[in-house]
């Protein structure tokens, strides 16, 4: 019934997402969310940890940008730190950012891994376009205003997701 929600894969960090397995997947390229999904979204630059996961990535030959619904300076500030690409007012789950930043970085959706911790923007948007759609735990149990009345429904899908996964051997297709 809600399976166009359902993500591919539902991880605790983005961190489990090594180059390797974006590799054994057969994508080279990885489009973040960056609240919640990488950091909190009152912390405005990647620390170290993050910073050395997007350059193995890089040094792995895998693309890297951001997909963000937030402001200019938000994306910005962030992304200065590692010069990654970035679309900021996306409008996800619609498709139209989407699509700009893959004309920006020359990928392509079913080459492409999308990653954050929001079921109605990330992964919906991941899935309209056929990205591969990760969910990631948010990092953080606090949530911006806009993004805390939609959790009590991303809880439903996830337990959703969860079952039907465990009834498919631990597989979503």
């Amino acid at each position: 019934m809600f399976r166009f929600l359902y993500p591919k894969e539902y991880i605790s960090s983005v961190f489990e997402m090594s180059a390797e397995r974006i590799k054994k997947l057969d994508k080279d390229t990885v489009v973040f969310d960056i609240d919640n999904t990488l950091v909190p979204y009152w912390i405005k630059v990647p620390d170290e940890r993050l910073v050395r996961y997007f350059r193995s990535l890089g040094d792995a030959g895998i693309k890297t940008a951001v997909l963000s619904n937030s402001r200019e300076e938000r994306s910005k500030v962030f992304c200065a730190v590692t010069s990654m690409p970035y679309v900021f007012r996306a409008g996800k789950p619609r498709k139209k950012g989407f699509y700009r930043l893959m004309d920006k970085i020359g990928s392509s959706p079913h080459k492409t891994i999308i990653m954050g911790d929001q079921i109605f923007t990330d992964v919906w948007c991941g899935n309209r376009v056929g990205a591969y759609s990760v969910l990631v735990k948010q990092v953080s149990p606090k949530d911006e205003l806009i993004t805390a009345p939609k959790r009590p429904f991303e809880k439903i899908i996830v337990k959703m997701y969860l079952r039907y996964v465990r009834k498919n051997g631990g597989k979503y297709e």
